[in-house]
């Protein structure tokens, strides 16, 4: 039984030694919504914190990509505010994804993980354009999600409401090392 617990162990660490960490060095992540009966609702945000790593192909990536609400930004400054209090950002200040699974597609991959926001955690499915190119791995991709399926109400501004989904996409560049 000894034996087989340190064989275990042992091929544990040495898979793990081969896992490349990545850096990440410049991107985005944007949000989309729109006021019904008025106008597009852009946030975006570049300050985004990674801890991910990679083995010898792309569906081996590991980790959790997040930001801090208060780093996103729309042209609106006042309804910042206003996002940031829907969003709940002084109690759950964080918003975070667990990559899960990948799995090449035809042209693309699918991005199975886990979204944290509002303290709930929701599994999300995205699709994505994965690069592995010159030591640089490039993710371009999109999903959407439900402010309500994070028990978060869509706010209201007098006969205007911001619509209920919100459209995520994203475009990440890291570097291998």
């Amino acid at each position: 039984m000894a034996k087989l617990v340190f064989t275990l162990i042992f091929a544990a660490l040495l898979s793990s030694a081969n896992a490349q960490n990545l850096q990440f060095v410049d991107g985005e992540i944007k949000a989309h919504t729109e006021v019904f009966g008025d106008r597009n609702i852009n946030p975006f945000t570049k300050d985004i914190s990674s801890h991910l790593s990679i083995d010898n192909s792309i569906d081996s990536l590991k980790g959790t990509i997040s930001l801090t609400t208060f780093s996103l930004h729309s042209d609106n400054e006042k309804r910042d505010l206003h996002m940031y209090e829907s969003l709940h950002s002084k109690a759950f200040p964080q918003i975070s994804f667990r990559l899960g699974s990948i799995e090449k597609l035809d042209n693309s991959f699918l991005i199975k993980g886990f979204l944290t926001l509002n303290g709930l955690e929701k599994e999300v499915s995205s699709l994505a354009q994965i690069e592995d190119k010159n030591n640089h791995l490039v993710l371009d991709g999109s999903f959407s999600i439900k402010l309500t399926s994070f028990n978060l109400e869509p706010p209201r501004m007098l006969f205007l409401t911001v619509r209920d989904q919100i459209d995520i996409s994203y475009h990440l560049d890291y570097i291998k090392g």
